[in-house]
């Protein structure tokens, strides 16, 4: 039987540490985390829907004053009930009916 010394131990514990440092520790792993381009989109589309959302805001605005408008101007006409139905008998013979 071979005896084993301390120079063969040291060697084959060299190669060991070698081949570990040669070959390293394998692929780097695939980051979990999102691109940048997933966070360039998402911040994209936020600012589509926020513009969306402000150019609603502003529409129905609009659309209230109108209402609030013709809503008016209905009251005043309710009060006049004589004066339309005078306004639409001069209306009917000038059209010539």
């Amino acid at each position: 039987m071979p005896k084993i010394t301390a120079g063969s131990l040291a060697f084959a514990a060299l190669i060991l540490i070698l081949c570990v440092g040669l070959s390293g520790c394998g692929p780097k792993p695939p980051c979990e985390g999102a691109s940048v381009t997933q966070v360039q989109t998402a911040q994209d589309e936020c600012a589509a829907a926020t513009d969306e959302l402000d150019a609603a805001r502003e529409e129905r605005a609009q659309l209230e004053a109108e209402v609030s408008e013709v809503r008016s101007e209905l009251a005043t006409l309710e009060g006049q009930p004589e004066q339309l139905a005078r306004r639409l008998n001069d209306l009917k013979k000038g059209s010539g009916r």
